[in-house]
């Protein structure tokens, strides 16, 4: 996550969908995986903000998304000092500063209490790539997922499409079973500009309360008006 990409009509969906389980008792962990602006054009689809149409799916936050992109400035920050998702705490240091282990460790001592942590790296799981290569710090590890599961929690990541074949798109959306076998894979797609993918690792004791959650989420005007749709990937063994 970059703070330029605040308020992007993908940040719309993504807070939308974050709001909709924290208001309904989920209590959420955010680890930005932040790292800095660069100057791109990435984060500039903001017309939504001019459709009323949009409104309809949190008007709260859509209002709040307006008045902070008509100010100007662009922040994260603006997330948790106005606590856009209900009863969230917030993981805000830049990927791998001062390294990348010692900040991980950070961001699973600042979870612990968390049920649910959102990762939000700005492509995904990292891949064949290593974890010190350059640009390593725009992904997401398996093992990094791993850990926050293995602490307790559920995870929810970020991952894009991007230009994946169908097979190797369904290979990463499932990559965490490697990981996790016993674990739960069900994913929420984001469709309006480009294609975002939220991933969740769930624990079997919790699957049958979020598949109760995702079903709701599936009667909401974000679901029914087309935005997400659903999928699950791996049930329970």
């Amino acid at each position: 996550m970059k703070n330029q990409y605040f308020g992007d009509i993908g940040d719309y969906g993504k807070y939308g969908l974050l709001r909709f389980l924290a208001e309904r008792g989920v209590k959420i962990g955010v680890n930005w995986y932040l790292t800095p602006d660069d100057g791109s054009n990435d984060g500039k689809i903001l017309g939504y903000l001019k459709n009323k149409k949009d409104r309809q799916h949190d008007p709260e936050l859509f209002d709040f998304i307006g008045k902070k992109i008509e100010a100007g400035v662009r922040s994260v920050s603006f997330v948790e000092e106005y606590s856009i998702v209900p009863g969230a705490s917030y993981y805000n240091e830049t990927v791998g500063v001062p390294n990348r282990t010692i900040w991980h460790q950070q961001g699973l001592k600042r979870f612990a209490d968390r049920e649910l942590v959102f990762c939000d790296p700005d492509n995904g799981t990292i891949g064949k790539k290593s974890i010190n290569s350059k640009g390593a710090d725009k992904y997401i590890a398996p093992l990094e997922i791993a850990d926050y599961y293995n602490q307790g929690q559920n995870v929810v990541y970020y991952c894009q499409r991007a230009r994946r074949t169908n097979e190797a798109w369904l290979e990463t959306k499932t990559e965490m079973k490697r990981y996790l076998p016993n674990a739960n894979i069900y994913v929420l797609t984001f469709h309006r500009g480009t294609q975002r993918s939220y991933v969740f690792v769930l624990h079997p004791e919790d699957y049958s309360r979020y598949t109760e959650l995702f079903a709701e989420f599936e009667q909401s005007s974000w679901f029914l008006g087309g935005l997400f749709t659903a999928e699950l990937v791996e049930s329970e063994n």
